[in-house]
């Protein structure tokens, strides 16, 4: 009995030194640590985009949104492939009444007043990562738009009465074009609840934490060495403790299998108070940085039941509660803000390559272009010349009989040469419609404009080297004027030949053209004159490009009909007839005649269009000049 005695002593003894002998020291860390998402599956995802369906009467809307809302923290935003999807649904606010709420101001001892409407927003939400929605909710709730403020009550009733009208008018008419209107503000309100409410459950941001540990300074205690080797091992790894890189557990299992150890040596009691708090503080700490969540609350709860500092055990049990954890896997150090700089920087890379090849692609155009004006001025150029030698050497062309009956029929050479700018005005009927439509073409010998009226107005324009554009049925009548592509530039630029554009005889083309058999066309005997136009394909084989066909009336000599037959790799693509069915003397062409009243025949595929022209006004040499390309184009367009 004696012995039972003494041994208990012994122990008790023992353990009053244990308790008496130890003291610790407090010691701080700082640490990054990633605020994460509440769903794992979002941990390997670095983009998002978001997917707008607004109300018809919201749709300029829709640009604001993308460029101000949306961008979740911790993702880079990918316009149309981002790996987390984000589809919105915007219901049109729904207005509910104006109220009028007043302040009283104790400093300036005087009210004021201010008008609010109230708007029920509606909006629907779903995440998707891949093709499996995460996330669904529906965004309700009430929202208001400031309109007026005054210190007169009367004045801000008014005012109120005023802009209640104005949203039901609108309502009424569904025309929300006017922003002072606050359903935009309904909607921009709404949308940054949404996002805030995003940020938290989606998104990942970066912090400092601070960790407390406490290490044993009792040199004399029987579990000093131990207990330093721990403080030496976890001092070494929290200051390598990156965003990437976090605790290595491999390395902390001995000490931490020996921490628990003391646990069942030192049971609770009012002498082992001070070990175990050093003990359950450290586990607890080390098991939470470790993302090891059951074994981390285990530890809080022995540090709070150990009874002192308590206050610390459930500073440790709050952050547990409100970390994402996964199970069997380790979220707290990702390389996530790594691989978002990276892709950032490969990103700003791209649009710098992009940015660069756009400003290479423009510098190349543009001396292409450079490259391109100088051929058309020159075409130009050629053409004009081309056309001044064949007047002046009429007895030296090909078919010189007929050309030059043609030529005296129009005036003759001097004449022709001699017209440097003309103005048609032509009342187009076509068939199968009374729309009313109108035209007017003014060209000179380097510049082309056609003004259509049906009823709308529509341009089509040659400026120098240039063509150009402007339809206001189509574009609106803001809209910037369109440059026309090499094709269409070739097909307008025939007209600054004004032979061509007032009797569309293409001189040209005259020595090209094959006189055939004669023809009886419109009841008229006529020459039959054609130029087939051939090329050469992609496989070196010759084929088919313009049809041309001219019949000229043997009796006076006026061109009764042109055809042109357009083909697109060997097939017909477009035809075209125009049939000369009047013609009227011109005195500025020394009594020449031009067609006054042409009948047009077009198939391309678009159909078959028939429509007649009757020219009212045929002036030549206008008092005009290029006063008409400057109020268009440089003053009009080009926008």
């Amino acid at each position: 009995m004696k012995k039972i005695i003494l041994l208990l002593a012994i122990l008790v003894i023992g353990s009053i030194q244990a308790q008496e002998k130890i003291s610790s020291k407090k010691k701080k860390f700082y640490i990054p640590v990633i605020k994460y998402s509440e769903y794992p599956v979002l941990d390997n995802v670095l983009t998002q985009t978001a997917f707008y369906q607004m109300d018809k009467s919201l749709q300029e809307e829709e640009s604001n949104l993308k460029k101000h809302f949306f961008n979740i923290d911790g993702y880079i935003s990918d316009p149309a492939n981002g790996k987390l999807k984000l589809y919105l649904t915007f219901a049109l606010p729904r207005y509910t009444e104006t109220q009028i709420d007043s302040v009283y101001d104790k400093k300036e001892n005087k009210w004021s007043y201010g008008a609010h409407s109230n708007y029920i927003t509606n909006v629907k939400l779903d995440v998707k990562v891949g093709d499996k929605i995460i996330l669904s909710k529906d965004f309700g709730g009430s929202e208001s738009y400031s309109m007026t403020v005054g210190n007169s009550l009367g004045a801000v009733k008014v005012a109120a009465s005023e802009h209640d009208k104005k949203i039901r008018t609108a309502v009424k008419d569904s025309d929300y074009s006017d922003v002072g209107l606050g359903f935009d503000n309904a909607i921009y309100k709404t949308a940054l609840r949404i996002q805030e409410f995003l940020n938290y459950k989606l998104g990942y941001t970066t912090s400092e934490a601070k960790i407390r540990f406490e290490f044993v300074t009792s040199k004399g205690h029987s579990e000093y060495n131990q207990m330093l080797a721990f403080e030496n091992e976890i001092t070494t790894q929290m200051q390598k403790i990156t965003l990437e890189k976090g605790l290595d557990e491999k390395l902390l299992t001995p000490h931490l299998q020996y921490l628990e150890s003391l646990l069942v040596k030192y049971p609770a009691s009012p002498t082992n108070v001070n070990i175990r708090f050093i003990v359950t503080n450290n586990l607890a700490e080390t098991y939470l940085l470790l993302e090891n969540k059951e074994k981390a609350l285990l530890y809080a709860n022995l540090l709070v039941e150990n009874d002192k500092q308590d206050s610390r055990g459930t500073a440790i049990i709050d952050r547990i509660n409100k970390t994402n954890f996964a199970d069997k896997r380790l979220r707290a150090h990702t390389p996530r803000f790594a691989e978002l700089k990276k892709l950032g920087l490969k990103i700003a890379e791209e649009k710098e390559e992009k940015r660069l090849a756009f400003f290479e692609k423009i510098q190349q155009q543009e001396a292409e272009w450079e490259t391109e004006k100088s051929n058309r001025e020159a075409y130009l150029e050629k053409i004009k010349t081309q056309r001044f030698n064949l007047l002046d050497s009429i007895p030296y062309q090909l078919n010189a009989n007929l050309l030059a009956k043609v030529v005296e029929n129009l005036g003759g050479s001097q004449a022709l040469k001699k017209v440097e700018k003309a103005h048609l005005f032509s009342k187009i009927s076509i068939e199968g419609t009374n729309i009313p439509q109108t035209e007017e073409r003014w060209a000179t010998t380097s510049h082309y404009l056609l003004k259509k009226k049906m009823p709308e107005t529509y341009y089509e324009i040659v400026n120098g080297a240039e063509a150009w554009s402007h339809d206001d049925r189509e574009t609106g009548i803001n809209a910037k004027w369109a440059k026309l592509t090499a094709y269409d530039y070739g097909n307008l630029s025939k007209n600054v030949d004004l032979v061509n554009f007032l009797t569309d005889l293409r001189l040209d083309l005259w020595n090209n053209f094959e006189v055939l058999g004669d023809e009886m066309y419109e009841g008229k005997m006529c020459y039959h004159l054609n130029y087939f136009e051939k090329t050469l394909s992609s496989g070196n084989r010759t084929i088919p490009k313009t049809d041309y066909h001219v019949f000229i009336d043997k009796e006076n000599f006026n061109i009764v009909s042109t055809e042109k037959t357009e083909f697109d790799n060997g097939n017909k693509s477009f035809f075209e007839r125009k049939l000369f069915g009047d013609y009227r003397p011109v005195a500025s062409l020394n009594s020449g005649k031009i067609p006054h009243k042409i009948n047009y025949e077009i198939e391309d595929f678009n159909g078959e269009t028939l429509y007649q022209e009757i020219r009212e006004k045929v002036e030549i040499n206008p008092v005009f000049g290029n006063r008409i390309f400057m109020k268009e184009v440089y003053f009009g367009g080009f926008k």
